[in-house]
């Protein structure tokens, strides 16, 4: 009875990940139509619930991308996956030891730009701000106040943030070129590129590379998309984002706890999500006392990590 039950579990495990890619690869129109809490008219007529609003869609379009990725890790030999280019973003290369690199994903976001700006000052930190093309475009003002506090601090996150998974690779390069142009003015001309949701493609890679971008990913996945929902991560957004049991209703400690773990490292977060801007300011100040300094990603001693 022991030898069948303990060869039935691998088939269960993998019985039970194929159904959660495929429920996971369900097109994103089918999730957008599951009935959701009518708000009050008044909460949803409010500039701060519109953006906790926008904050909770984009974090149930993340989540869907990252178990999908979670479930083919799972599902698919990683010789395939490599051989696929699939997440060009992870990064295996050890950071500088100690070193914090900043990174902000999907702005520019009104309200949350000049709140991050204004951290990051206080604590005389760098950052490198991944931004999405189109709300460059409409929102020039704070692309300028980047600017004036870092420099070097811009780089393209494509055009509209669609899953490069979900596109053909003449989409992917249309996505990737509209980009450049609206950002060709402000970008340093040692350029950068992040994939949204960190999933890539060969064709792309190619087409990255003959532009002259070199791709970022990243060592510590705060995973402020799954936070902000309730606060807490579920043990598949755990496993995805490498959140500790014990720090899964913890957002500080979890990121404190990756920190040590990789010794410093590229830090992921996301402009758009409430809780990245409530505690930047306790994080940092956290990160300094524990021994971290903070860099650039443009630093000498972080080129190794990129690709």
């Amino acid at each position: 009875m022991l030898n069948v039950m303990q060869h039935s579990r691998p088939r269960r495990a993998a019985a039970i990940l194929v159904g959660l890619l495929h429920v996971l690869s369900a097109p994103v129109t089918a999730w957008a139509q599951i009935p959701q809490p009518a708000e009050p008219a008044s909460a949803a007529s409010s500039p701060a619930s519109a953006a906790e609003a926008h904050s909770h869609a984009d974090a149930a379009l993340t989540r869907q991308h990252r178990m999908r990725h979670l479930a083919e890790r799972a599902l698919v030999p990683p010789e395939t996956l490599k051989a696929q280019c699939r997440y060009e973003s992870e990064i295996t290369t050890p950071p500088p030891a100690k070193k914090i690199v900043l990174t902000f994903d999907d702005g520019p976001e009104p309200g949350a730009t000049e709140a991050i700006l204004k951290v990051l000052a206080q604590h005389h930190a760098p950052a490198t701000f991944f931004m999405i093309g189109e709300k460059v475009e409409r929102y020039p003002e704070l692309v300028a106040q980047v600017l004036a506090q870092h420099p070097q601090g811009l780089a393209s996150h494509s055009w509209s943030h669609p899953n490069f998974h979900d596109i053909p690779p003449a989409t992917q390069e249309v996505e990737v070129r509209r980009s450049e142009q609206e950002l060709q003015r402000v970008v340093p001309d040692d350029k950068l590129f992040r994939y949204p949701y960190g999933n890539s493609s060969c064709e792309t890679n190619a087409l990255l590379h003959t532009l002259g971008y070199r791709i970022v990913g990243w060592h510590i996945d705060t995973c402020d998309w799954a936070f902000d929902r309730n606060g807490s991560v579920d043990a598949r957004e755990a496993l995805e984002c490498g959140v500790l049991a014990q720090n899964r209703k913890d957002y500080l400690a979890h990121v404190l706890s990756a920190a040590r773990a990789h010794n410093g490292g590229i830090v992921l977060m996301h402009e758009i999500h409430p809780r990245t801007v409530a505690q930047l300011d306790a994080l940092l100040s956290e990160l300094e006392k524990a021994g971290f300094s903070f860099g650039s990603i443009r630093d000498a001693d972080f080129q190794d990590t990129l690709r």
